[in-house]
Formats: structure tokens, C-alpha cells, sequence
């Protein structure tokens, strides 16, 4: 009896056993309006930017041979795409993928902490505001969706940037040109932020955590989430994630005076 029972369950699961597959590569998708076309340089190396299907062929008929997760790297093997897909090795496999999915080095984008840990590779970025600051004026401004308690404090304590003496707030105030994006510079590093448009640039030092992954997803963009005085100064006014103000940042040395470059 337990033999026929084993038996037939190893018949039943083999056929219950549902196909893991990637996303689905006809359906309507916000990020596959940014789909790679045209030929690419063979050996080059493309980023996913979703758990997606190395296929057998050039279709989403043929079969799934692995799926490769978001932010998997693969290698090129044939330039010129295929009905849109391009023929890929990832992990010694070879096959097909949508070039919905795929991303060159330079527009491959992947945020799936809580905060985003890698500088963009070609220093480009949406700037947002954030925090307390003083203006040129000497007028100060709040920020009631931020605590103004800088999530670097302490180590901006400890190397002198802030005294032990100031509160979060005030340490913000001082500062004045201060950027988020701590986890991605590391705390205390200074980037200069040009808006390309404008030819105007800024130095900040980085103070803070943030902005959440979830806001970088939403318009698949690396952001550097600024003080109101860098994003006034580049732009004019305030920027949001929706906004898509588009930055140049860099990291210069630390001896770099804050304020406009």
C-alpha cells in the first residue's frame, strides 16, 4: 500500500508542480517603456531590471530555461535583437530575454533595500528637498515631513563637523548645504551636484539616510535628496521625485567648501 501511495503521488506532483516563471514579458508594464533597442556590442554586459525569463528562443512561446533575478548581470552573445529579445549568457546558460527588462550599465537601475547602498555608475540622478536650513537671508525653514535629526549625528560629532553642543536641528542650520544619501556616500562625504541644465553647481556634505528605495522604484531613478538651499539654488524653488529634476553628482575631497561651486 505505501508503495502504490508513493508511487502515485511522484506521478501526480509531477504534473501539479506550477512552471516558476519571470515577469510576464507581454503584459503592459510601466518600465518596459524604456525597453532596450537596437544592437549592442557583443561581450558587453546588461543589468535585469526584473526576475526575468532566460528563454530557449526569441519569444514568450518558447521555454523558460532559468529566471534571473532582478539586478542579475548577463553577457551579450548576439548583437542585433530578435523579435526584441536578445540572446544573453547569465551563469554559464545561454538564451533568449526581453529587451523590455534589460538595462546597459549606464540606465540599469535597482533599489531594493531600504535605502539605496551604489552611487549611480554614470552620477546621474533626480534631486529632491529635504530638512531644515537657513537661507541667504538668514531666514529659517522647517520640514514637516522630516524630524531634522540627522541620521549621521553622532559621526558628525565625533569628526569635529558638528559640536557636541548643537541639537540635530541646529547641526542641519549650520550646515545649510547638506545632502541625504548617507548610506550611499558614507557619512560626512561631499558631492558637488550640477544641474546640467543650468550649468549651476553646489557642494553638500552627506548627514542623512534616505530617500526610501520606494521613492527611487517609483521613477526608476537614483535621487539625491538635498537641502532646500541646493535644490533653490540649482532650481528655483523645491524639487519632489515627480518633479524629475535631473543632476550631475560627483564626490569631491573633503576640503571642498560647501556652498556654490
Amino acid at each position: 500500500m505505501k508503495l502504490l501511495l508513493v508511487a502515485a503521488l511522484m506521478l501526480g506532483c509531477a504534473a501539479e508542480v506550477p512552471e516558476i516563471t519571470g515577469v510576464d514579458e507581454d503584459a503592459e508594464d510601466e518600465r518596459a517603456a524604456e525597453a532596450l533597442t537596437g544592437p549592442v556590442a557583443v561581450g558587453s554586459s546588461l543589468t535585469t531590471i526584473a526576475d526575468l525569463n532566460l528563454r530557449s528562443g526569441a519569444s514568450t512561446s518558447a521555454g523558460v530555461l532559468r529566471v534571473m533575478p532582478e539586478g542579475s548581470t548577463v553577457t551579450v552573445v548576439e548583437g542585433a535583437p530578435s523579435n526584441g529579445f536578445y540572446r544573453v549568457k547569465y551563469s554559464g546558460t545561454l538564451g533568449w530575454s526581453s529587451g523590455k527588462y534589460l538595462r546597459t550599465a549606464s540606465t540599469a537601475f535597482a533599489c531594493t533595500g531600504t535605502f539605496g547602498t551604489s552611487p549611480a555608475s554614470d552620477g546621474k540622478y533626480f534631486l529632491t528637498a529635504f530638512g531644515c536650513w537657513v537661507d541667504a537671508a538668514g531666514v529659517r525653514h522647517g520640514d514637516s515631513g522630516d524630524n531634522c535629526i540627522p541620521g549621521c549625528l553622532s559621526k558628525l560629532r565625533s569628526a569635529g563637523i558638528c559640536p557636541s553642543s548643537l541639537t540635530g536641528k541646529q547641526c542641519e542650520e549650520k550646515l545649510t548645504w547638506f545632502t541625504a544619501d548617507a548610506a550611499r556616500f558614507g557619512c560626512g562625504t561631499k558631492v558637488k551636484i550640477t544641474n546640467p541644465a543650468n550649468g549651476k553647481a553646489a557642494v553638500a556634505i552627506a548627514i542623512d539616510n534616505g530617500p526610501a528605495c520606494w521613492v527611487e522604484r517609483s521613477v526608476k531613478t537614483p535621487i539625491v535628496d538635498a537641502s532646500g538651499r541646493v535644490n533653490r539654488y540649482l532650481f528655483g524653488e523645491d524639487k519632489g521625485a515627480s518633479d524629475k529634476a535631473a543632476v550631475q553628482v560627483e564626490v569631491v575631497p573633503s576640503a571642498t567648501p560647501l556652498g556654490p561651486a
